[in-house]
């Protein structure tokens, strides 16, 4: 007997309420955050304690939802709601089995559940089985009548395929889990009515109604449609691969509702079908669930844009031809306004970044084979979420991984990391390219394409593992190199060379098959395994500082030696000014509603000429009553000294107009400085202090002194005043004091005179304490940039294509590069964590160092004879493992050996279904 828990969307009208409950301890949460922090001083630690703990699990729920997001590739819209574990069984065809038996495997792993999936993985070592379902593809759940204690659901999604879960929950929580999934299926019922035209742009339904070549050809893809894919079908063995995922997708569901089970990895591993690669690639990078959910974004975007132009598309155009040439798609129109329109529509989407440089490189090579609307959103997974920060001004993203990858490289292989230093060698030249291009721009395309294919399966984590696969594989000859030529001919000569084979004299034909790109993935996952995206995150985490320094010092640079008139400010005072602009900008800009660019107004004025001279400062308790006319007098000098600053008239200051304006007052002369008060006091322009204005001008004076000790100054301000009166001229009724006149009688006083001399410009402070200095303002700058991307470049007072082209020169330049690596390596930084040991317990550093150390020892050891040779074609075993016999077996459940796939699949292609 079964009870009906879910429906079809037939059952459940869209309209339907879904009510929130809200816990007491909710409100309690909230009461307690808002504790003044003088309250809170007074009372005992535990209480306070107390009173933090909402903010802690706040935070910590924040931090649960992000790897929540993370591991499964979710819309930033998701937030775990519910987290059970769960036994899920599984009918699957026993490996080993000729006549086809099957068995139920049971899964034991975690049921998740957000506003819109419905995830589970398994937790079970080394048995990976992960399922994503969206809930808008979910026909039907059922509560199953089962054992006492059990609960039991069922599932059937729009491909009538049917999963059970056994929840390891109480009544109650099965209950209130029930009661959240019921709700946020019917908000997902109108979702579910966009199914049917979404999947007619799938490819993998096509292959499941085995369709026709031309039927196939209907459905929306890449340029290879056109333009032919790259590689001989043939040898690429494509039709054989494509029986194989058709299989998969029987048993397991395909594009929105897939499985993914060991099969999934190996399948991918041994290289995708042209025709199935771009939505695998979606699957796999989740941007197949914001294409859903965003279906006619990317037609809407290009026409509700198509008459407006922008800066980022001028730097588009520049690209165009450069963007794979060899590639006869980018030879003609068709490929080159392919490319353009997609470039252009996600400049619109996201127009605070617009375009970079290496955008147009990575999506060249997905047009290829994914449409238009899906390169779209699989750009902006890349750009948001898989690799935040690398295709932006400022490359953080790409510069914070150079770091992680040289630091990587520094704990496995230790001896080749010092030669390398040793010789000064610079690494980021070769290899901060390798992942800016995603290895495109490296490899010939058909291998590029294949790291592609297990980059967007398994994540970042692979192109750190296949980087360090290279150096180890040419670690013998690499320690050979003395100078960077060697370095990078080394290493250009191996990838020209990925498709030559591995045992070419070998009478073994599996053997013989194996190429050293077979080679490269073997080692980049057998032997760097430890290198996880768990790994990965935090050494981000760790390093990040080092990274805001160094570009924080590289853009700070740039946009000091940019500055046309220096007002005779050296280095260190125009760095200073720079850090004090931005610093006040930062956080202006942390306020939405003020306006958010690299000018400054006003009230961000005020703050500026506060932070640099401290009788500028407007404290809070300026605004009391009894400081009303102080208070006024302050605000009118501060707009009479921003109207200066204001050369062009737009009410808003640039960097190169705050520079001249405290130039011109840092480095005036005695007469400079009184005219700069007679000027900010004559108020009607007539080249006269009037009776009015010789009062404001001597309670500005008042108010510049109003901190200081002595009543020397005080009582200078009082005889001012009484000789600007004796000496001013008489003009009908009113008395007026010309510039002379203030001159003389300043020169008459010796408080006077040493204000004007000297001591208001050096009120200016433009040297930093030792302390200051090591507490950079990039540590708060950045900490935006963060969190936005490359917000930098956009506010150093230059325009966003100067500062782009010079960034980017430093890509393509290796001597400012490695400048700014170094710069980056030179911040001194708490970084004694060594997270890379994490995995495998702590080793004997000198054996492990003996082990790393030989980079080739282990390739030579499988080259030496031809009977080795074969032994390692049937036994797929390349080098020995660093790790430990227990790590060892873990890793070949994790991570099947390359080369036995390749074995094993090879068994299945029928290639006379090639000929």
């Amino acid at each position: 007997m079964q009870r009906v828990l879910k429906s079809t969307a037939l059952e459940h009208a869209p309209g339907s309420d879904v009510s929130i409950d809200i816990k007491d301890s909710d409100i309690d949460a909230i009461n307690d955050s808002e504790v003044s922090s003088n309250k809170m001083a007074s009372l005992p630690a535990a209480e306070i304690r107390q009173l933090m703990q909402p903010l802690k699990t706040n935070l910590a729920a924040q931090k649960r939802d992000e790897r929540f997001r993370a591991r499964f590739r979710l819309p930033p819209t998701e937030h775990l709601t519910y987290s059970f574990s769960a036994v899920h069984p599984m009918e699957e065809e026993v490996a080993s089995s000729e006549d086809h038996e099957r068995k139920t495997t049971n899964y034991n792993g975690v049921l998740s559940l957000s506003e819109a999936y419905l995830t589970f993985n398994s937790t079970d070592q080394g048995r990976y089985f992960e399922v994503v379902m969206p809930l808008y593809t979910v026909r039907r759940v059922e509560k199953l009548a089962d054992k006492p204690d059990t609960f039991p659901i069922k599932i059937v999604n729009w491909h009538q395929s049917e999963s059970v879960y056994y929840l390891n929950v109480n009544s109650k929580e099965y209950d209130e889990f029930s009661a959240t999934l019921t709700a946020n299926l019917r908000n997902k019922i109108k979702h579910m009515r966009m199914m049917k035209q979404f999947l007619t742009t799938c490819a993998s339904e096509a292959v499941i109604a085995d369709k026709t070549h031309e039927e196939m050809h209907a459905v929306p893809g890449g340029l290879g449609l056109q333009f032919e894919f790259p590689g001989d079908p043939k040898k690429l063995k494509e039709k054989s691969k494509m029986k194989l995922w058709r299989k998969y997708f029987n048993e397991y569901g395909r594009n929105l509702t897939i499985s993914k089970t060991p099969r999934f990895a190996k399948l991918i591993r041994v290289g995708l079908p042209n025709r199935l690669r771009g939505e695998i690639w979606e699957v796999c990078s989740g941007a197949i669930f914001e294409r859903f959910m965003n279906q006619g974004l990317y037609d809407r975007i290009l026409e509700e844009n198509k008459d407006r132009n922008s800066l980022s598309l001028e730097e588009i155009e520049k690209d165009l031809n450069r963007s794979l040439p060899e590639y006869k798609a980018y030879q003609q129109p068709e490929g080159i306004n392919s490319l353009r329109r997609v470039l252009s529509a996600y400049s619109w989407k996201d127009p605070e970044l617009g375009y970079c440089q290496a955008m147009n490189i990575v999506t060249s090579a997905i047009l290829i084979y994914m449409s238009e609307e899906q390169a779209f959103f699989t750009l902006s997974v890349l750009c948001d979420d898989l690799l935040p920060g690398y295709y932006s001004t400022s490359m953080y993203g790409a510069l914070l991984d150079q770091i992680i990858f040289e630091h990587l490289l520094e704990k496995t292989m230790p001896k080749l990391h010092a030669h390398f230093k040793e010789t000064d060698i610079q690494l980021s030249v070769a290899c901060l390219p390798w992942f800016l291009s995603l290895y495109i721009n490296s490899m010939p395309l058909l291998f590029a394409f294949r790291v592609l294919d297990c980059f967007f399966m398994e994540g970042p984590k692979v192109l750190f593992q296949i980087g360090l696969a290279i150096l180890k594989i040419n670690g013998d000859e690499l320690l050979q190199a003395t100078d960077d030529g060697a370095f990078m001919n080394i290493l250009k000569n191996y990838f020209n060379h990925l498709d030559k084979p591995l045992y070419p004299n070998s009478e073994n034909p599996k053997a013989k098959n194996l190429t050293k790109f077979n080679e490269l993935l073997l080692v980049a996952y057998r032997e760097f395994s430890s290198v996880t995206d768990e790994l990965v995150r935090e050494l981000r985490q760790t390093h990040q500082l080092k990274v805001v320094a160094g570009i924080e010092s590289f853009t700070k640079r740039s946009a000091v030696r940019n500055i046309e008139n220096a007002a005779g400010l050296d280095k260190t005072e125009l760095g200073i000014i720079y850090d004090k602009f931005y610093n006040v900008l930062y956080y202006k800009q942390q306020k939405p509603t003020e306006r958010n660019d690299s000018k400054m107004d006003l009230k961000s004025f005020e703050v500026f000429i506060g932070s640099l001279a401290s009788w500028a400062k407007i404290e809070s308790e300026d605004y009391q009553l009894d400081r009303q006319r102080q208070l006024k007098v302050a605000k009118n000098f501060m707009q009479q000294l921003f109207n200066v600053f204001d050369r062009h008239r737009t009410q808003h200051l640039s960097l190169q107009d705050v520079i001249i304006g405290v130039g011109s007052i840092y480095k005036g002369d005695l007469n400079s400085q009184i005219k700069l008060f007679f000027d900010l006091h004559d108020i009607d322009r007539d080249e006269y202090l009037n009776k009015d204005e010789v009062v404001q001008l001597s309670e500005t004076l008042l108010w510049i002194f109003r901190n200081t000790q002595d009543e020397d100054h005080l009582n200078a301000v009082s005889t001012f005043l009484h000789n600007a009166f004796e000496y001013s001229e008489t003009r009908g009724d009113d008395q007026y004091l010309s510039l002379a006149s203030l001159r003389m009688i300043v020169l008459a006083d010796e408080n006077l005179e040493n204000f004007f001399d000297h001591e208001f410009a050096y009120s200016f402070k433009l040297t930093e304490k030792e302390t200051e200095q090591q507490r950079s303002l990039g540590r708060e700058i950045f900490d935006n940039l963060l969190a936005t991307g490359a917000k930098l470049a956009s506010s150093t007072g230059v325009s966003r294509p100067q500062l782009k082209s010079k960034l980017t020169d430093v890509s393509l330049t290796s001597s400012e590069m490695q400048a700014t690596i170094d710069s980056i390596e030179n911040t001194k930084l708490d970084n004694n964590k060594d997270l890379i040991n994490k995995k495998a317990d702590e080793q004997d550093h000198q054996q492990a160092s003996e082990k790393k150390d030989d980079t080739k020892a282990d390739q030579e050891e499988t080259h030496s004879s031809e009977t080795e040779a074969n032994a390692t074609a049937n036994k797929h075993v390349i080098g020995d493992s660093d790790m430990s016999d227990d790590e060892e077996e873990e890793e070949e459940d994790l991570s099947p050996d390359v080369l036995e796939e390749v074995d094993r699949l090879l068994k299945e292609y029928d290639d006379e279904d090639d000929d």
